[in-house]
């Protein structure tokens, strides 16, 4: 008989040996999946309910504090009103504990059992101007498809005298899934000791001490260039001479602030703008605020804490350029100060230091030499020469200063502060300007007679000179009424055959009309170079005062200012060569009000 070969045995073996899962094994398999995914999905069920528990009381945690804040908002006697008695009933975190008139306690009528429990529930029978959160003490809000009811209650240990108030606000809610504790607590304590402001219209009782605040300003004068010349990418440029200011308030804590900006030259060549000079303000800062950097006294100077150069900045190409200087050597002092001594030195020197440890600030600065906006015109096709469209020359030996001092008794100053009593804040600023010169004609033309000569205004179509001004003001006690006055300047301007002169302050001064026109043939063209004045556009020097009251002599001011406006005009500046404008400008002098102000409010009193 043949033998089977191997494959044969292996197929037999196969066929003889093969076997699978009975019903019961398969059975038995199915039933531990399915526990196993029943236990994850009752896993993952709880999970998912705590979490959203979890948001439900973020949520409700967010409402609570939401409501407290409404609160905490509210005046003090808001919370010392509390909720109206006739919501006591009804709800059940209050408790009857019965009496005459009827006490009401938060939670239970025993005392100490929890934090706030048994403390009386602060409630008045008719509120006035009834407020939420607090009348009525109950309300919902939705939130995620969530009903969050919220309650509050004002209540106060009555067993300690004084106790301050806690507020509570407690926020329920039943809605969502989770499990069955919804509910979110959250307590503060109020308490406002007796101060001077009245509770009535503030959360919380105000300070006790008068308020007191003082400026003295010097902006700064501005020269302002505008238009076009004819190959240069200039559109405008500004002369500005040195800003100077002085602030200080007293409440709380004492503040005082000053600043120095020195003279500045300008310009915008192509879209882009060019400084030269002081650009940035140097600061001082004092204060007695325990909380901030400052100390009770700061003083910054040029040139000896920080450098005073000048410069100049120029729109040129080929042999026509525009170049603004501002000049350097100028010096500078700024001083603050909350306690004004020997070694806190407040005014600068040279003006007489205080030394009564009261604050003081006080801010000086000395034009070093002549702003100046010249305009070369030699690349046009008639070499012009070069023209000082503007100037503001230094005032020699004549810083401008600005100074805010606190006067107490027995000082005598502007104001006369009375013994015992809040005293008073003054303020004063004076500046003066050196020659200020608007219009030269281009060197390089004939001028008419009698436009040059030796003074400093000749050669100018307008002038400004010697211009000096001051204002100051008092707030407080005993202070005289705010003055302000022009202490001198003389406007010169050509009247066609000389110059003509009016004090700063004429009234005719708005209806000169200088006018200039000269035409000459230079290298075969015909030239012509025009300048007045913009219709309507000069004004005289003005002095101003406000004060409250306006009564005379000195009394409690509360409000006072003093301010002085210098004299402004416009000049239109054109060059035509051959009928065609190459220059064309308007020079504005915006001098800019100079002022001293002063506010002063009485300490309050209990219910004011």
């Amino acid at each position: 008989m043949r033998k089977p070969g191997i494959l044969g045995v292996l197929r037999a073996r196969l066929r003889t040996n093969e076997r699978g899962f009975t019903l019961i094994e398969t059975v038995i398999a199915i039933t531990i999946m399915f526990s196993s995914l029943l236990t994850l999905a009752y896993a993952a069920t709880i999970g998912f309910g705590y979490e959203d528990l979890a948001r439900q009381k973020d949520a409700g945690t967010g409402i609570a504090n939401q409501v407290m804040e409404g609160i905490r908002g509210l005046a003090y006697t808001k919370i010392q009103t509390g909720a109206l008695t006739s919501d006591m009933t009804g709800d059940t975190n209050i408790v009857n504990c019965g009496g005459t008139p009827v006490v009401y306690r938060f939670l239970s009528c025993t005392v100490g059992s929890t934090v706030g429990s048994g403390e009386v529930v602060i409630n008045s029978a008719a509120a006035v101007n009834p407020t939420s959160p607090l009348v009525p003490h109950k309300g919902t809000i939705l939130e995620n498809g969530v009903t969050y009811s919220w309650a509050t209650y004002v209540s106060q240990d009555d067993s300690v005298a004084a106790a301050p108030y806690r507020v509570t606000v407690i926020v329920t809610w039943t809605g969502g899934k989770g499990g069955p504790s919804k509910i979110v607590q959250v307590q503060s304590l109020f308490w406002s000791p007796s101060g001077c402001r009245s509770t009535g219209l503030h959360p919380f009782a105000a300070p006790c001490q008068p308020f007191f605040f003082s400026s003295a300003s010097i902006p700064a004068g501005d020269i302002d260039i505008a238009g076009s010349v004819s190959g240069l990418g200039f559109t405008t440029g500004d002369l500005f001479t040195p800003d100077v200011e002085s602030n200080a308030q007293v409440e709380q804590v004492s503040q005082v602030q000053g600043s120095v900006t020195r003279s500045t030259a300008s310009l915008t060549d192509a879209g882009t703008l060019y400084t030269a000079g002081g650009a940035v303000a140097t600061t001082t800062a004092a204060d007695t605020d325990p909380g901030s950097s400052s100390t009770t006294y700061s003083r910054s100077r040029c040139p000896t804490d920080v450098a005073c150069n000048g410069g100049t900045v120029t729109s040129s190409a080929g042999s026509t350029q525009f170049a603004f200087t501002a000049p350097g050597s100028e010096t500078f002092e700024t001083d603050s100060t909350t306690y004004a001594s020997a070694t806190n030195v407040c005014p600068p020197p040279t003006a007489t230091g205080e030394t009564d440890q009261q604050p003081c600030g006080g801010s000086r600065d000395q034009q070093g030499g002549t702003l100046s906006a010249v305009l070369t015109m030699n690349g046009f096709t008639a070499a012009l020469g070069t023209a000082t469209i503007a100037q503001a020359q230094a005032a020699a030996s004549s810083p401008d200063t600005s100074f805010v001092n606190r006067v107490v008794y027995p000082t005598v100053a502007s104001c006369s502060p009375t013994a015992n009593s809040n005293g008073c804040l003054e303020s004063t600023a004076t500046r003066t300007f050196g020659t200020i010169n608007i219009g030269a004609l281009p060197s390089g033309m004939t001028a008419p007679a009698n436009w040059n000569g030796g003074s400093a205004w000749n050669g100018y179509l307008l002038s400004i000179v010697g211009y000096q001004d001051t204002a100051t003001a008092a707030a407080g006690i005993n202070a005289p009424l705010p003055t302000s006055s022009v202490l001198a300047g003389t406007v010169y301007y050509w009247n066609g055959n000389g110059y003509s002169s009016l004090a700063a302050t004429s009234a005719s001064i708005s209806t000169i009309a200088p006018t200039v026109s000269v035409t000459q043939t230079i290298n075969g063209h015909t030239v012509n170079v025009s300048m007045s004045l913009l219709a309507g556009s000069t004004s005289p020097a003005a002095a101003s005062t406000s004060a409250t009251p306006s009564t005379a002599g000195n009394v409690t001011r509360t409000d006072v200012t003093a301010a002085v406006v210098p004299p402004a005009t416009t000049v239109v500046y054109t060059v035509k060569i051959d009928g065609s404008t190459v220059v064309g400008l308007n020079v504005a002098i915006n001098l800019k009000s100079m002022d001293a102000r002063g506010v002063y409010a009485a300490a309050p009193t209990q219910g004011s």
